[in-house]
C-alpha cells in the first residue's frame, strides 16, 4: 500500500509547524523550571545570578510583543476580507509567530525577574497571571491559525481571531497592572477625566477583590481634587528670657535662638487636622520611595507606605531609629554618595532634595511620631518652602 503524500499547501508548513511546536515547548518547560510564585515562600532557593541576569531583560522583552500583536490586530481586521487574507494570511501568520515568541520570553523573564523577591500582593498575581494566561492563549491562537491555514479550513481561521482578541484584552489588563506596580496605583487615574477615572478604578477593584478580598482591594482610590485654603507659613523666633546686668557681662554676646518654622493660628487653614506623617513625610515617600517599597514591590522586603510599615524596616534592622536620625538606615542610605549601590534612591531615580532629607531627618529627631499634628509642630526653617508647597490645594 502506498503511503500519503502530503500535498504542496501541507508541505509549505512542515517547517512552521516545527518551529511552533519547539516554541509551545520552550513555553510549557520553562514554566516548569521556573514555576510561577506568587506569594513570598520561605525557603526558596536563592536564584544564580544567570537567572537573575536574564531577568533584567523582562522590561525590553515586554514592548516586542505588545507592538507587534497591535499590528497583528490591524492585519487580522483587514484579512477578514478573503481577498486581503489570500495576499496577506502568511504574512500575518509571521506577525503572529513573531509576537507569540516575544510573548513566551517576556513571560518567562518576568517569573526570573520575580525571584529577585519584594514582588507580592494582588496587582502583582494579576500582572503575572493575566501575562501567563494571555501568552497561553495566543499559543493557543497560533496552532489554530497554522492549522486552518495548512488545512485550508475557514473556520479554524476565523475562531482563532476571536481567541487573539480575547488573549490580547487579558496581557493588556495585566500590562496595566504591571505599570501600577512600577509608577504607582494612580497612574492612569491620576489625569484621567473622573469618569474614565472611576470605571478604571471600579475594574481594579473587583479584579483585585477576586484575588485578594473586596479589603485590600478597597484601598485603591480616585483622585479627587482638594478645596483647601493655601497654608500659610511663617518664621518666629522663640522669645529670649532677659538677663539681668549682674549675671551677664556687657561683653558677652546677646544668646541666640535658631528660627523655626511654626504653622500655628488660625491664619494656617490648610493646617488644621494635618499631621506631619500622614501630610508633611508620607508624600516625600510616596514620591520618592514607595514605587519599590510599597504592598505589591517590597524591595528589600521593606514598604514605606505606612508608618507601621516605615517603623517595622525590612531585611535589615534600622529602619528608623526614633531620636536617632543619623543611625536610621533610611537617613544613612540617603546620605551615601549617589554611585554607591547601597544608595537610596538608586542612581537615575528622582533623588531626596535637602529639604526633603531635613524634613526626614527632623521626623525622626522628634521621635518619629505618627501623632505629631503640622499645627504643634516646631519645623526647622530650611523646610519652609516645602511645607508650603505639601500643605497647598492640589
Amino acid at each position: 500500500m502506498t503511503q500519503p503524500v502530503l500535498t504542496p499547501v501541507k508541505a509549505s508548513y512542515v517547517g512552521t509547524w516545527i518551529a511552533t511546536l519547539l516554541l509551545v515547548v520552550t513555553f510549557v518547560f520553562g514554566l516548569l523550571l521556573f514555576p510561577p510564585s506568587f506569594e513570598a515562600v520561605e525557603g526558596m532557593p536563592e536564584p544564580s545570578h544567570n537567572v537573575l541576569f536574564l531577568g533584567r531583560f523582562h522590561p525590553i522583552l515586554v514592548h516586542l510583543p505588545v507592538g507587534i500583536l497591535v499590528f497583528l490586530l490591524v492585519m487580522e481586521t483587514l484579512c477578514l476580507r478573503r481577498s486581503v487574507e489570500a495576499k496577506f494570511g502568511e504574512a500575518a501568520l509571521l506577525a503572529l509567530w513573531i509576537g507569540s515568541a516575544g510573548a513566551v520570553f517576556a513571560v518567562l523573564a518576568g517569573i526570573m525577574l520575580s525571584r529577585e523577591g519584594g514582588y507580592e500582593g494582588g496587582t502583582f498575581t494579576l500582572h503575572q497571571g493575566l501575562g501567563i494566561i494571555g501568552t497561553a492563549g495566543i499559543l493557543l491562537g497560533l496552532l489554530m491559525r497554522l492549522a486552518g491555514m495548512s488545512t485550508e479550513n475557514r473556520s479554524l481561521v476565523d475562531g482563532y481571531r476571536a481567541v487573539l482578541l480575547l488573549s490580547f484584552s487579558l496581557m493588556g489588563i495585566g500590562a496595566h497592572f504591571g505599570a501600577n506596580m512600577v509608577h504607582g496605583s494612580k497612574y492612569m487615574t491620576q489625569y484621567a477625566p473622573p469618569m474614565i477615572a472611576e470605571q478604571i478604578t471600579g475594574m481594579e477593584k473587583w479584579m483585585l477583590s477576586l484575588v485578594e478580598g473586596p479589603e485590600d482591594a478597597g484601598k485603591i482610590e480616585v483622585p479627587t481634587p482638594k478645596v483647601e485654603e493655601p497654608a500659610v507659613v511663617k518664621v518666629d523666633t522663640a522669645p529670649v528670657e532677659p538677663k539681668t546686668p549682674a549675671m551677664v557681662p556687657e561683653s558677652a554676646p546677646a544668646p541666640s535662638v535658631p528660627p523655626v518654622v511654626k504653622t500655628e493660628g488660625p491664619m494656617v487653614a490648610g493646617a488644621e487636622g494635618k499631621l506631619v506623617f500622614e501630610h508633611l513625610v508620607l508624600p516625600v515617600l510616596e514620591e520618592k520611595c514607595n514605587k519599590c517599597h510599597n504592598a505589591d514591590k517590597s524591595k528589600g522586603d521593606l514598604r514605606l507606605d505606612t508608618h507601621e510599615m516605615v517603623m517595622k524596616g525590612g531585611e535589615t534592622e534600622g529602619n528608623v531609629v526614633p531620636g536617632k536620625p543619623d543611625t536610621s538606615l533610611l537617613i544613612a542610605r540617603i546620605k551615601l554618595p549617589e554611585d554607591d549601590d547601597e544608595h537610596m534612591p538608586p542612581e537615575g531615580k528622582p533623588q531626596i532634595s535637602p529639604e526633603e532629607l531635613a524634613l526626614l531627618s527632623w521626623w525622626i529627631e522628634q521621635g518619629a511620631s505618627n501623632t505629631t499634628t503640622v499645627k504643634e509642630a516646631q519645623l526647622p526653617p530650611e523646610t519652609q518652602s516645602l511645607v508650603q508647597k505639601l500643605l497647598a490645594p492640589l
